[in-house]
């Protein structure tokens, strides 16, 4: 976490988050402390107190100066956090939830299937706005809903795809909560699928940003999340195709139009204002920020930006590849017989998060073996082991390939 307390003028990360600072098998691997990440903006010196005088208390001062004080910054792969500002605390998540309602509905239905308004799934929202006018016995294809939830935040498509994923709404509502869980969103609970507000419902900026990331993941979630508009198909009841924009400014035309997002959702709630997530890369960098309780949606796209804008200009990512690591051979022996090789390989590449400007070579890998003198192969097992100037600061374990020796028939002399 990028944060700088105005006194000390020095960078923290809280301990529960310091195990994020680790190597994502087949995605990130975050192997420098980013705790020399970023040149604070600090505060003026602290001017000597007369003793009598009332000491105010010390205001934080942050690496990024934002209009809401509820947002986060992540790194795309691996979920590093480089700037927080109150990141776990709780707040009205919108019409963000319905990232995870979409996400659903990708995981679990196929995006060709017919969806049809039931009466039930009519009744569970609101009419008063948010909607597409969809109608009782109305039929659309889970495509369609789902590009009309994340783009349109229509509420009627999303009853739709929680039916269809679920039964009932309440049953979808369980399995948003279950899902939760298994991402590990640990400040976060769900009541409706529609991010209306209600009692109960509720998410931080860091929360949301690991349910974009896992939903990234996904490559159906992205493309819709990335879309600048969509055009719904003619319906049994809608003779006309219906074109939609994407209701996030960050992908489309105009003044918020940001060049490196690659998706966005937009939401508000007459009490709480406006929250938004949003996906950007530029080189081989990708970063993920979320705003929370912003006043106006011009004040949650300039503080995304400005999120954006830090954190490219501060980190930078390298790949370190399978032919970069190269391999190793354990030769297994049982007593003087040639038993097995084993063969230690990376099967994917490492993206490397590091400061803008680091020379890359300080970064270097070597292959080390635990049980190396075992003469059981499937003991043997390797790490690849990163280093910053030879002081190891991350592994990740290695694929063994066994190359089992032939047992060779005993010779008959009969």
């Amino acid at each position: 976490m990028v944060k700088y307390n105005a006194a000390g003028r020095t960078l923290f990360f809280p301990e529960e988050r310091m195990n994020e600072m680790t190597v994502i098998r087949k995605c990130t691997a975050v192997l420098v402390s980013l705790m020399t990440l970023v040149t604070p903006v600090l505060a003026e010196e602290t001017p000597t107190m007369d003793p009598q005088e009332t000491e105010e208390p010390e205001e934080e001062v942050y690496a990024v100066d934002l209009e809401t004080d509820y947002a986060v910054l992540i790194e795309l792969g691996s979920g590093a956090v480089l700037f927080e500002k109150q990141g776990d605390e709780p707040g009205d998540p919108a019409s963000l939830v319905k990232i995870m309602t979409v996400l659903l509905a990708a995981e679990q239905l196929p995006d060709e299937d017919n969806l049809t308004m039931s009466s039930a799934a009519f009744q569970s929202y609101s009419h008063d706005q948010g909607v597409l006018w969809i109608q009782q016995g109305e039929t659309l294809s889970v495509k369609d809903c789902e590009y009309a939830s994340m783009l349109a935040s229509a509420n009627d498509t999303c009853a739709m795809l929680a039916e269809g994923a679920a039964g009932d709404i309440p049953s979808f509502v369980k399995k948003m909560n279950e899902r939760a869980s298994e991402i590990g969103l640990r400040n976060t609970h769900f009541e409706n699928p529609f991010g209306t507000s209600a009692a109960g419902q509720y998410s931080t900026a860091y929360d949301l940003a690991l349910l974009t990331r896992a939903a990234m993941k996904n490559n159906r979630f992205q493309t819709i999340f990335g879309a600048s508009s969509y055009t719904l198909n003619p319906t049994n009841m809608q003779p006309q195709s219906r074109p939609i924009a994407n209701d996030c400014e960050l992908l489309r035309s105009g003044a918020y139009q940001y060049e490196n997002a690659l998706g966005g959702k937009i939401g508000s709630t007459p009490a709480n204002g406006y929250a938004l997530a949003a996906c950007a890369e530029k080189g081989a960098t990708g970063l993920i920020a979320v705003v929370m309780h912003e006043g106006t949606a011009e004040a949650a796209y300039r503080d995304v930006e400005a999120l954006f804008e830090f954190g490219f200009e501060n980190a930078q990512t390298i790949t370190i590849t399978p032919e970069d690591i190269g391999t190793r051979t354990v030769t297994v022996n049982e007593g003087k017989r040639h038993v097995a090789d084993v063969v230690f390989s990376a099967d994917s590449s490492f993206s490397i998060l590091m400061p803008k400007g680091m020379d890359a070579e300080r970064i270097t890998s070597e292959i080390v073996v635990q049980n190396e003198n075992s003469t059981d192969p499937e003991r043997i097992t390797a790490n690849v082991v990163f280093l910053l100037d030879g002081e190891e600061v991350d592994s990740a374990p290695l694929t063994a390939t066994i190359i089992r020796e032939p047992e060779k028939e005993p010779l008959n002399y009969f």
